[in-house]
Parts: structure tokens; C-alpha cells; sequence
């Protein structure tokens, strides 16, 4: 999961939308027609057939001979792109962008976890699936990311990776053992709470990394002497040459390939330059990301050393380090501590609540 900066970030106090999620998705498939197959699909609110092929026109979606602003799908949705096959609970709305069909899945919180989690959690213990499922779902109530764009989430890693009705029957019951409880900072505020894979060791604030509020402070994560999350591929090394490297922020390989200027306490840097570029920690993670592959550069807590002809970054964790720690949560379960024990690891200022 990553973090957009420029997301509003709004605390609520004790206070939850009833209303079902709005989740965007299938867009990176770009589909310029799709296939709908539903208990009752509808052009406009006119019945139409149950499996029908919707075909994005110039100004509307085309469905056989009729002509449609809005069709919708209801029950046990089926949604077809080419030769990928989705279901998704709930209902999926399907309107023309830019000669593309726009996809909203309408779906309940409980119904959406199952399948984040089936895919961002895959293969934890109870206990850590559990407190998985808390965090999820505190996240999705909270950080409306495309509130500007007409929905909520999207179904990529931005939000949360979402694949709809598929989920594995403990990711399932991690979702049902923790129906509507969420992290609530001192018992009252709900704000986005995150979660990453590894944290090196001690996890950051959201403040420092992403510049915005939400629960989870910086903690320690190491027990024994050893961080919690340490595993084979705990440390890591990327190593690039100065041209790669300068081509990667459109910059010219002019002076100090990387300067750290500023880090957090938990070794993370929070602001650098990159040969006279200066930019954020998560822009830099970001940017190197797209250019070099998602897990080259893992995480922002490393070292930086510049040789005649490369850079070389050494660093530890893999993700943004704010908030849960999957690996330390993983220790923890395999500890025998539950779920509420794993959270008040990591947001030791909140309190895990029903959402009223």
C-alpha cells in the first residue's frame, strides 16, 4: 500500500459512513468494452439481459441497440475484460470516461476486506490476519483517496489491493471474528491507519514520511537484541550506474549523486537530493520504483555511498514503515498474542473499538 501526499486526510470523531464503499476498479486494464453477467443488469434503470457486453462510444456506452449514461449490475456480478474474469459482491456501476468503461464496484466494508486481504495478507496467522483486518478496514472507512473523481478507492496498491470476490476462507473469518472494530486514537478520533510489510526494525510516523496525520506512531520493533520483522531478505542492496541513476529523475549526473538531508529516528530518509534534485523520501521511493522495479529500491531506510561510476543504496525493510508491521505481526501471532496485543504494538495510542 502507498501513501499520495496530496490525499485529505480528515479525523472523524466517532463517527462512520453507513454507506457502502465506492472502489473503482479494473481501470488498469483500460477496458474500451466489457462483458456483464448479473441477477439484473439495467441501462438507465430499463431492465436489460442478464449477461450483456457493454462497448464504450463517443459521448455513451453502447449495450446492443441501446444507448446508456449508467449501467449497473446487481447480484452475484461477473465482469469480463478480455481474457480476465472478476466477481464482486455487491453491485458494479459502469459509465463512459475517455473512451474507456469506469468500473465501480458498490460494495459493503465486510465484504470488501476478505479479498484485500486474501492478497495483501496471504499466509499470516489468525491473530496477525486479525489485526490485518482492523487496520484494513480502518483504512478504507477513512482515506478516501478519489473522493475528486467520483469513488472512494481504487483497487490498486495506492489503496488497497482489491480483486473482489476472491478470498481464502481464513481471510474470510479474520473479516467476520472482527466485524466493525476499528483503531480509534485514544478511544474518540478515527483516522487512516497503514500497514507495510517490513519495517527494519522501527516503524516511523505518518507525519514524518507522508506529511499527514493518522494513527501509529514511531516505534521500536526489535526484540532480543533482533528487529521482529528480520527474515533471509530483511537487508537488501541496489546498485545503479550514475547515468542509469540520473536518468531515472530526469536530472543531468552533475555533483552529488545522493545526499540525505534529513532522516526520522528510525533511519528513514525523509528528505534528500538527488544530484541537486531535492525531493521527499516517499517521492524518491516512488519515482525509483517506476524506473527501476518495485523491489529494487525496497524501502527508505538505507545508506548511501556514490563510487566513481554508481551509486549504491544498502537499507533494511521493504514499504513505507508507517504503521503495521506484517512480518513483526506475524512474530507476534506466532507468539501467541492476539490481535488487540499486536495493535497496541504498533498504534499504541489507539484503542480497537466497534465503529458506532
Amino acid at each position: 500500500m502507498c501513501f499520495d501526499s496530496r490525499a485529505m486526510m480528515t479525523a472523524v470523531l466517532l463517527v462512520l459512513a453507513a454507506a457502502p464503499l465506492e472502489v473503482r476498479v479494473l481501470e488498469r486494464e483500460t477496458p474500451a468494452s466489457v462483458r456483464l453477467d448479473a441477477t439484473r443488469v439495467t441501462c438507465d434503470g430499463r431492465p436489460l439481459e442478464k449477461n450483456v457486453e457493454v462497448v464504450a462510444g463517443a459521448r455513451e456506452l453502447k449495450v446492443g441497440a441501446n444507448a446508456c449514461q449508467l449501467v449497473v449490475a446487481e447480484g452475484g456480478v461477473t465482469v469480463t475484460v478480455r481474457s480476465l474474469t472478476r466477481r464482486y459482491p455487491g453491485s458494479v456501476r459502469a459509465s463512459l470516461q475517455a473512451s474507456m468503461v469506469k468500473l465501480v464496484n458498490v460494495v459493503e466494508v465486510d465484504d470488501y476486506l476478505p479479498s484485500v486481504l486474501q492478497v495483501e495478507a496471504d499466509g499470516m496467522k489468525p491473530a496477525a490476519l486479525e489485526a490485518q483486518a482492523i487496520v484494513s478496514r480502518t483504512f478504507a472507512l477513512t482515506a478516501h483517496r478519489h473522493g475528486s473523481q467520483g469513488y472512494q478507492l481504487c483497487d490498486l496498491a495506492h489503496c488497497q489491493v482489491y480483486r473482489g470476490a476472491e478470498a481464502s476462507a481464513q481471510s474470510a473469518a479474520a473479516v467476520k471474528n472482527t466485524a466493525h472494530q476499528v483503531l480509534l486514537i485514544g478511544g474518540i478520533v478515527l483516522k487512516p491507519a497503514f500497514f507495510h510489510s517490513s519495517c527494519g526494525g522501527h516503524t516511523s510516523s505518518a507525519g514524518e514520511v507522508f506529511g499527514e496525520d493518522a494513527a501509529g506512531t514511531a516505534v521500536s520493533d526489535v526484540e532480543n537484541g533482533e528487529p521482529r520483522c528480520k527474515t533471509s531478505d530483511f537487508e537488501w542492496t541496489f546498485e545503479a550506474t550514475q547515468e542509469d541513476f540520473a536518468k531515472a529523475f530526469n536530472v543531468k549526473a552533475n555533483g552529488a549523486a545522493l545526499e540525505p538531508l534529513r532522516k526520522d529516528k528510525a533511519g528513514r530518509v525523509i528528505e534528500l537530493r538527488v544530484f541537486g534534485k531535492r525531493m521527499s523520501g516517499q517521492a524518491f521511493l516512488s519515482q525509483a520504483g517506476r524506473a527501476f522495479g518495485w523491489q529494487a529500491v525496497r524501502s527508505a531506510k538505507f545508506t548511501a555511498r556514490a563510487t566513481d561510476n554508481a551509486v549504491v543504496l544498502k537499507g533494511t525493510g521493504l514499504g513505507h514503515g508507517v504503521g503495521l508491521c506484517q512480518l513483526g505481526a506475524r512474530a507476534l501471532a506466532e507468539r501467541g498474542v492476539d490481535a488487540k496485543g499486536i495493535l497496541a504494538r504498533y498504534f499504541p495510542e489507539s484503542q480497537v473499538k466497534p465503529a458506532p
